[in-house]
Parts: C-alpha cells; structure tokens; sequence
C-alpha cells in the first residue's frame, strides 16, 4: 500500500465491496476521512459540532482522499466543506470525481502540489 497523509489516519481492507463515497468505485482499500478534521477540533469547535466532530466521517478511496486534502486546507474542511453534500456542491471537487470515475480500481494519480 502506498504512503498516507498524515491526514489519513484509518485504512480499511475493503473485502465487502463498499464504494468510496466520492468516485463511486469499489477499490482494495478505503479511507476513513473525518468531515471535520480532527486537527481542528478545538474547544470552540466541539461546542459547534458537539459528538459530531468524532462521528461525521466518510470512506474515501486512497486518490479521492488525498485530492480533498490537496484542494483544501484544515480550516476551509472545517467551515465550508463538512459534509458530504458541500464537497459534491464543490466544482473542482466534481471535476475530479468526474475524471476519477472511470479509472481501474487500482489506479493511483501523481500528486501535485497542494493549491492552499
């Protein structure tokens, strides 16, 4: 398996045919990303979000994961794109998922670097 981002803390061995929740493909391992980054999770942001900062989680593919983190800092996770339904809403978001879609299961991008 290739090397995570710090950010990736949790790799599940996907034996039961889950899907990534962005691209929608059944890949070997899936991620566990917390739609509120744990780095954020002050005192200011638990009293916002209360349990939801340790529950409000997604299974992302390895690329899927790492290109959220690639297009967004800690902070704007944390204010703007918390859900699923924020990211989605987001073009660039759905410009890669649209060119992720139809990738090998086992196809991993080059990294660039990070627009933030």
């Amino acid at each position: 398996m290739p090397p995570l981002e710090n950010s990736v803390e949790v790799t599940h061995l996907n034996s039961s045919g889950k899907k990534c929740e962005l691209c929608n493909r059944v890949t070997m391992f899936l991620t566990e990303h917390h739609l509120i980054p744990k780095a954020t999770h002050s005192k200011r942001v638990k009293r916002k979000y209360g349990e939801e900062c340790r529950t409000r989680k997604a299974l992302f593919c390895i690329p899927c994961h790492r290109q959220i983190h690639y297009l967004f800092s800690n902070k704007q996770l944390e204010k703007d794109f918390n859900s699923l339904e924020s990211l989605f809403a987001n073009p660039d978001v759905m410009k890669y998922v649209d060119w992720i879609k139809d990738k090998p299961t086992n196809f991993l991008p080059t990294k660039g670097k990070r627009k933030h």
